[in-house]
């Protein structure tokens, strides 16, 4: 029963969005919170991965989680612990790890708001040389990021979180336009944009968000993807 509703459910993820309730986006900061002093080895990022894993690829094992989060196994087994407690996920002794129909839901509404595109390497920049950029697409992203404070804000954001920059492009009448604090400016066609657009069906008001980064630097897609889940939270919260 459980892999006939997981199978109509990743089917429903993929036709339609989803609406969450705000305690759900509450126990994302819940399962980070600092327990007796001490702060847990992942982040927003490895919460975000692990439930949009185990829609797609799920029931997981502790070794699995490992492997596809990028962290070590007690970190994976704390992650797993809070989850438990938070009631998203529950364990098989066989199976593994399986998200609860709380966890459905959180997972459903964060994979209907981002979709991670990947890491694309650049030779040149102004900001550094052998870069890359890590690319997500933010639906709905326009209002989200007006709501949350403003270009400039998200921007400031992705570089605290650790980019070497952010970029900010919004998808608007099937152009892309970058956008400042006065007006919107069209973008050069290029191959990397043309490819986008091509392997993800953009909507009016979707944004493409990004984190640019030294080329060595493993942690390029999470600052852009904790930034776009900090500024849903203020979304939510609105």
């Amino acid at each position: 029963m459980f892999i006939t509703n997981l199978i109509s459910f990743r089917i429903s993820v993929i036709k339609e969005g989803a609406m969450v309730n705000k305690s759900l986006m509450k126990n994302i900061n819940d399962v980070l919170a600092p327990k007796g002093g001490v702060k847990p080895a992942f982040s927003k990022y490895h919460i975000y991965l692990a439930l949009t894993k185990l829609v797609f690829e799920g029931p997981l094992g502790r070794k699995q989680l490992s492997h596809m989060l990028g962290i070590g196994e007690g970190s994976v087994r704390t992650l797993i612990r809070r989850l438990l407690n938070a009631k998203l996920v529950i364990t098989d002794p066989v199976a593994g790890v399986i998200l609860t129909k709380e966890g459905l839901e959180l997972a459903k509404y964060l994979v209907s708001r981002i979709i991670i595109v990947g890491d694309k390497e650049i030779d040149h920049n102004e900001l550094c040389s052998n870069c890359k950029i890590s690319l997500i697409v933010l639906r709905n992203g326009m209002k989200i990021i007006e709501k949350a404070g403003g270009v400039l804000y998200v921007r400031d954001l992705i570089v605290k979180k650790g980019g070497n920059g952010g970029l900010i492009l919004y998808y608007i009448d099937n152009e892309l336009k970058m956008p400042d604090t006065e007006s919107l400016y069209p973008v050069s066609k290029s191959r990397l944009w043309e490819d986008l657009l091509k392997e993800h069906r953009l909507g009016n008001g979707d944004c493409i968000l990004a984190s640019l980064c030294h080329r060595d630097d493993r942690d390029c897609m999470k600052y852009v993807v904790e930034a776009a889940l900090d500024i849903i939270e203020v979304f939510e919260n609105e």
